[in-house]
């Protein structure tokens, strides 16, 4: 790529997502940007370009009529040089993953914060009438001071009070539940168990399923006899209360599972 592209300077390049390369840009002001560019093999199919530009959509509409501060704010999209391209917010920050990975202090100091956080933003997604249904913490990104900003939103679709069937199963497994991975359904409970995993994950540094071959992993996920690891068996240290929460939140059977966000958010602050 020039380092020069849609009126702005890229200064260097960010990991980016299987459909997509980031880049760090600034314009004549110097504000620093993010530029997503939909890879050029992905955007010869007509569908990956509508998901791409869908995912700027619904971030402008949530950001309306005004900001969220955990939710990435959208600038701007177009094509440049038959190239589909989105400009977000630049955040300042690093991946829960990073975090997780690292077992970094600021997350261990700070996790209910982060576990209230997202579920506020989950909530405030779905009372807009979204799923966002692509939670995993590479698309949480935590600042320096400590707020979390959600981001890709490319997978979101509207929010149904009934089960949706999905054309396809996107995502990344782990954060899947299994009636979608196995009947491509999803409501709200779809994003509840990806909250309920990252929480899982921020909170024992484990995955409720676990193994060498990703295949097994999946199987034991999507098997009903197969229960998730009980959280406390990780870490003892976690509240009994809080343990069912989460655990309730990646229940296999969606009926076990909390119906609404709101009602997780009911017991994150009824937690002592």
């Amino acid at each position: 790529m020039n380092q020069e592209f849609a009126g702005y300077s890229i200064t260097r390049s960010l990991t980016g997502g299987g459909m997509t390369k980031l880049y760090v840009a600034i314009d004549a002001q110097q504000t620093r940007y993010v530029i997503r560019v939909l890879d050029a093999v992905m955007a010869k199919e007509r569908r990956n370009r509508t998901r791409f530009f869908h995912g700027g959509e619904v971030i402008a509409r949530l950001n309306t009529p005004k900001p969220h501060p955990n939710i990435v704010s959208f600038i701007k999209a177009g094509y440049e040089n038959k190239m589909p391209y989105m400009v977000l917010e630049y955040v300042e920050s690093r991946t829960l993953r990073d975090l997780i990975l690292y077992r970094e202090p600021l997350l261990t100091e700070n996790v209910m914060i982060f576990i209230r956080q997202l579920a506020n933003v989950i909530q405030y997604i779905h009372s807009r009438g979204f799923l966002h249904l692509d939670i995993k913490p590479e698309n949480i990104l935590i600042r320096p001071d400590g707020r979390l900003v959600l981001i890709d939103f490319d997978l979101a679709l509207p929010r149904k009070r009934f089960f949706k069937k999905l054309a396809t199963v996107s995502g990344t497994t782990a954060y899947v539940p299994p009636e979608t991975l196995v009947n491509r359904i999803a409501d709200d409970r779809a994003d509840i168990y990806a909250f309920g995993i990252c929480c899982y994950e921020m909170l024992s540094f484990h995955k409720p399923y676990e193994g060498e071959k990703i295949e097994l992993v999946r199987a034991a996920q999507i098997d009903p006899r197969t229960p998730p690891t009980p959280i406390k068996q990780h870490n003892a240290a976690i509240p009994a209360a809080l343990a069912n929460l989460v655990m309730k939140c990646i229940a296999k059977n969606p009926a076990d599972r909390y119906p609404d966000m709101f009602l997780v958010l009911r017991d994150l602050n009824n937690l002592s």
